[in-house]
């Protein structure tokens, strides 16, 4: 039998399942955390498939998306696959490119034309100095030390692929803007927030990582979107 309604949070680059597990604890709806591949042959479409293999596996009649960071690639994406299934989507400081666009394209200039030729040559990975500087701004050390030993580089193509160009699906979309981020400024959040059909934006006074310093005010924030979701 199918489940009404589950969450599926998506995770921002590098980060594993376990830093959503303060806000799974109080939001009391089921969900599960999104996983892929993560090697040179992974491209955006074959992650997106993955992920549509993950929720066949959950079999619900409709999904809420929550996706963080460079998950609103793969949010996006996905959204567009899922058609009518999707109930809602929830931007957490989100990178929501344009149809047709990639997550380089929303970067400002000149860092769009430098960030391929960084990837290509450097890695995704970050020195582990820029991780705590700007993923783990707000964190405590001990928090800051997992975030780090636990970062997994991501494929470069989920960072260059350019998304479809589809209508994204009739939904309920959330923005929650993250104030003090030192990954993603509060404007461009602002402005990519303004890419999703009749968005509601709200504010977390936190960094990029608000799901582990303030889990509880997102935890309120998906709760609150939720009661006015009609799913049956």
């Amino acid at each position: 039998m199918s489940t009404p309604l589950v969450i599926i949070y998506i995770s921002g680059a590098g980060l594993r399942s376990a830093i959503w597990d303060g806000v799974r604890a109080k939001v009391t709806v089921k969900d599960a955390v999104l996983t892929h591949t993560r090697d040179n042959t992974t491209n955006l479409e074959s992650v997106v498939q993955e992920a549509l293999a993950q929720l066949d596996t959950i079999q619900a009649k409709r999904y809420v998306l929550v996706a963080h960071s460079v998950g609103g690639v793969i949010g996006v994406e996905l959204a567009r696959k899922l058609g009518d299934k999707l109930a809602g989507f929830i931007a957490v400081s989100a990178t929501i490119p344009a149809s047709g666009k990639s997550f380089v394209s929303t970067l400002p200039f000149p860092q769009r034309l430098l960030m391929p030729i960084i990837l290509t040559l450097a890695g995704t990975r970050p020195p582990a100095s820029a991780i705590r500087k700007t993923l783990c701004s707000d964190l405590t050390d001990a928090q800051a030390d997992r975030i780090v030993e636990a970062f997994t580089p991501e494929p470069r193509k989920l960072y260059v692929d350019k998304t479809s160009s589809d209508k994204l699906p009739s939904a309920k979309y959330a923005y929650i803007r993250t104030l003090n981020d030192k990954q993603v400024s509060p404007q461009l959040q602002s402005s990519m927030a303004q890419l999703l059909p009749n968005v509601t934006i709200t504010d977390i006074a936190g960094g990029h990582l608000s799901m582990v310093s303030h889990p509880d005010e997102l935890a309120d924030s998906i709760s609150s979107f939720l009661k006015d979701l009609s799913v049956s």
